[in-house]
């Protein structure tokens, strides 16, 4: 139970009322009790009566004691001159026991007074109590304007901010009015009551109608959420990630960013039904409830040619091949190569700033489901300039015949694809023979140049519905085409690389794109390798490019099509070198990256064995290889990630987390005296490794850890770099330095190439010299540039290939050459574009037997060689002297078809 001891001072017995008032507030509290106490009278009976003062009040005297046993304190007192009265000043100096002990400190105080006129000194005589307030290092609680009985101007009253008072005149015959008294009570109510209280009543009502409003509103969308999450719960196996399957839909939630309608139903998607699901094949929107009901429609065949209007089910079918203008139920090779791709028209969903192909004007609308878009070549029409073009006796060529698209060129036609009703070996089929397996009944399309839009969507429905998860089969394609086989790592890049694989399905044949996080790439490989002009466009790290090599390796292609890389990984060496850039964002038009793989040219990128011990491990190098700090910083990187992967979102995260092991290792020095630990071997001789260096790093690539260049050109500054490193360590300053002096810096180095048959071999100081060369402080110690390596290792030692790390038990590292690769190169320079055009030509030339493909390869190595090599040597070179490029030639022809 809270106590508060009210203690007054009256002489008259105003103070004394207003005491009892206040206790009437304060007890309207629960649980607080009120006590009152008077101050000790100090004048005699005798004055008392010549003053004609009334007899005191039965209230017990108030002592030191009485403030410290109390929970909180309220002082009355009337004004003397501007101040308190001699008795409650007497108390107060009383108390110096208390402030000496602190016994008062944090106890809330307030105070009530009474003053003979308006003007009497209520404001000073406040002060002078405050004064010992803060010396007892009490807390005052003032009035302040609580009540808004202290508003009114209709009668004269007493009290102010600082506490409740009343006027009792200048003879002191004006007793407290019940004005004065009921803002006593709200004083004490105030000081004892909760914090409502201090809030005047108007305030309270506004408040807690908004609070009510607010809490109703937060209720009902969080029903709305819950119900709605529900919903989609029901349904989530049908929008499950996964492989994709030829005419079904690939639902995915979709972007809420604006009004979007249903293709199923046709209805605009609000309320709980407004979980939005999109299509990432066809850019079909539909409410989680409609998707999974189309699901159940697989294989119903459309609407004869008599409906007026396509049923739900049949209107609502996917994206797929084969979809053709009908000739012939069971067309023939060269059947297949006349045919005519038709258009797939999706209604609605249309941006309002897209304009109609046929008449120029905008085309969308957020309104109503209208507007007509084809998901192969994404044109847009209006209905009514639809209906109008196919009424007309010259049909417009944009209706007779779908271009698929700006990259048709990249696009594998539907015209290449023929589903088969059974599995059997995927194959690719020349011109001269018939296709044994028949096309899906066509009996039932009809052209759209012959009917109106609804019956062009029931067609292009009804097309797909025959063949709907069925395998197919590969037919060769037009000369004009370069197919495109795109794998995408949809885990890389933190959500970039789903966003890659949403957008890349949207503007190529889906059967050309495979997500490697459900599937190897081996399958798609031996599905796709035997088409001619063949590209291959990974969307990942360096890893998932190594993986598709791989691939590539184990199932023995002849010709090994060319690669180009979208980078989503961390570091991305490998899409640097080759113009890629050093990663990918959102805003960055998926369309645009197309455009420059089309346009992109080949290059080479040499790629090397490494043989480990006895246990014949076999492990292909395509970047770099190092042993010591380096490999020891990426394995403790990837062994947080296994135990942590929700950690590693992004390459901005994962660069942090590799700052942090780089810090630890720099005070630890786990890889320290590594010249003691390894041999390295480099074209049959002996290596001596500076002293302190802890790390060796053999490059096939100029492009290390995110971008550094490990192997600079101007080698006359070798001792002035390879000095600067050696100052991160006082310790072993002198012996670094004067292992450096005994190098053989009369050695010209050549510059570094993905393609001369070199590796460059660097050593490294330790993480901080690893992390000066990555913003430019310093440089790698250059060792020496070889054919071949032997990397004895005398103890365990971390190892890392291509950014994949493990600790290798004592073993020899026999590294040498295996073989060179056709990568794709981004087109930057005019160069570049000669290049491209003479790959054209050499790929004509093959396929109109005027070489053979042995001829066609090595013409492509020697040329894409040289054009590099002229480019390098119009580079400023400084005192550099560069390796002879004629004298590596004929070393390149031996080995550029070593395994093709």
């Amino acid at each position: 139970m809270t106590k508060i001891a009210i203690i007054y001072y009256s002489t008259y017995g105003h103070i004394a009322t207003m005491a009892e008032s206040i206790k009437k507030g304060v007890e309207s509290v629960d649980g607080v009790t009120a006590e009152i106490y008077q101050v000790q009278e100090t004048l005699s009976e005798e004055i008392l009566t010549k003053m004609h003062a009334p007899p005191k009040k039965d209230h017990p005297v108030a002592t030191p004691d009485t403030l410290k046993n109390a929970d909180g304190v309220l002082l009355g007192f009337p004004t003397r001159f501007g101040s308190m009265p001699a008795q409650v000043k007497a108390l107060f100096d009383a108390c110096g026991g208390l402030w000496a002990a602190g016994a008062l400190v944090g106890k809330p105080a307030g105070i009530f007074f009474s003053t003979g006129t308006i003007g009497g000194g209520q404001e000073t005589t406040a002060f002078t109590s405050v004064t010992f307030l803060t010396h007892q290092g009490m807390t005052f609680v003032p009035l302040g304007y609580r009540s808004p009985l202290l508003f009114n101007m209709d009668e004269i009253h007493g009290g102010s901010p600082w506490g409740a008072g009343t006027l009792a005149g200048g003879d002191g015959s004006r007793q407290p009015s019940q004005l004065e008294l009921d803002v006593a009570k709200v004083q004490g109510e105030s000081f004892a009551g909760p914090p409502s209280a201090y809030v005047p009543p108007e305030a309270v009502a506004l408040f807690n109608s908004v609070g009510y409003t607010f809490v109703g509103i937060a209720l009902g969308l969080a029903i709305f959420l819950c119900v709605r999450k529900s919903l989609f719960f029901l349904t989530w196996r049908s929008f499950r990630d996964g492989p994709y399957v030829v005419g079904q839909h690939q639902w995915r939630p979709g972007n809420l960013a604006g009004p979007q309608w249903c293709n199923v139903c046709e209805a605009i998607v609000y309320g709980i039904r407004s979980y939005v699901v999109k299509c990432d094949i066809c850019g079909m929107y539909a409410h989680a409830q409609c998707a999974a009901t189309t699901m159940r429609y697989k294989g119903v065949n459309g609407p004869s040619s008599s409906d007026s209007s396509p049923s739900m089910a049949p209107s609502c079918a996917c994206r797929a091949p084969g979809v053709l203008l009908p000739s012939s139920s069971v067309p023939s090779d060269d059947k297949v190569a006349t045919q005519q791709q038709r258009h797939m028209w999706i209604k609605g969903n249309i941006d309002p700033m897209d304009s109609c192909s046929l008449c120029g004007l905008f085309c969308g609308s957020i309104l109503a489901l209208s507007g007509l878009k084809c998901s192969w070549c994404h044109v847009r029409v209006h209905e009514e300039c639809f209906q109008q073009a196919v009424a007309r006796t010259h049909k417009p060529l944009l209706l007779r015949r779908c271009d698929l698209g700006r990259h048709a060129s990249l696009i594998l036609p539907p015209a290449a694809h023929i589903a088969v009703t059974k599995m059997s070996n995927i194959r690719l089929r020349r011109p001269s023979g018939a296709i044994d397996a028949p096309m899906p009944p066509t009996s039932n399309l009809r052209s759209e140049v012959g009917s109106g839009w609804e019956s062009a969507l029931a067609a292009a429905s009804n097309a797909v519905s025959g063949s709907d998860g069925l395998p197919y089969d590969l037919v060769e394609t037009s000369k004009e085409t370069t197919p495109l086989l795109v794998f995408i790592n949809s885990r890389s890049g933190g959500k970039m690389g789903l966003h890659v694989l949403r957008q890349v399905r949207m503007w190529l044949n889906p059967v050309q794109v495979y997500d490697l996080s459900h599937q190897t790439p081996i399958e798609p490989l031996r599905r796709f390798i035997g088409l001619p002009r063949l590209r291959i466009l990974v969307c990942g790290g360096d890893g998932t490019v190594g993986w598709v090599l791989g691939a590539l390796d184990e199932i023995g292609v002849q010709r090994q099509p060319p690669i180009a890389v979208l980078p989503l990984g961390t570091g991305n060496d490998l899409a640097r070198v080759l113009g890629w850039g050093a990663g990918f964002s959102a805003p960055t038009d998926v369309s645009e990256i197309l455009s420059e793989v089309e346009a992109a040219h080949v290059s080479l990128l040499d790629r090397w064995q490494v043989n480990i011990g006895d246990s014949q491990k076999r492990v292909v190098l395509n970047n770099y290889l190092g042993v010591g700090v380096d490999a020891q910083v990426a394995l403790e990187f990837h062994e947080q990630r296994e135990r942590s992967p929700g950690l590693f979102m992004s390459q901005f995260v994962n660069k942090l987390w590799y700052s942090q092991f780089g810090a630890k290792n720099f005070l630890v020095r786990t890889c320290a005296g590594l010249p003691e630990k390894i041999v390295l071997v480099c074209d049959g001789r002996r290596i001596t490794l500076p002293v302190g260096t802890e790390g060796v790093i053999l490059l096939n690539i100029n492009s290390y850890g995110g971008g550094s260049k490990l192997w600079h050109e101007d080698a006359e500054s070798d001792n002035e770099d390879s000095d600067s490193a050696s100052e991160t360590d006082d310790d072993d300053d002198r012996s670094r330095s004067s292992s450096i002096d005994n190098l053989d810096t009369s050695t010209h180095f050549g510059p570094s190439s993905p393609y001369d048959g070199l590796l460059d071999v660097v050593a490294v100081y330790g993480t901080l010299h690893l992390g000066q060369m990555q913003v430019g402080l310093s440089k790698a110690v250059r060792l020496c540039q070889a054919k071949s390596v032997r990397i004895t290792l005398k103890e365990t030692l971390p190892v890392q290939i291509d950014g994949e790390p493990w600790l290798q038990n004592p073993s020899e590292m026999d590294i040498s050459f295996l073989q060179q690769a056709f990568m794709l190169s981004r087109t930057v320079e005019e160069r570049d574009m000669v290049t491209k055009k003479v790959g054209e030509v050499l790929d004509w030339a093959e396929h109109s037997h005027v070489i053979s493909s042995r001829q066609r390869d090595v013409l492509l190595v020697e040329i894409a060689r040289r054009v590099a090599d002229s480019a390098a040597s119009r580079r400023p070179m400084g005192s550099r002297a560069l390796l002879s490029t004629d004298s590596r030639a004929d070393d390149r022809h031996s080995f550029v078809m070593a395994d093709r």
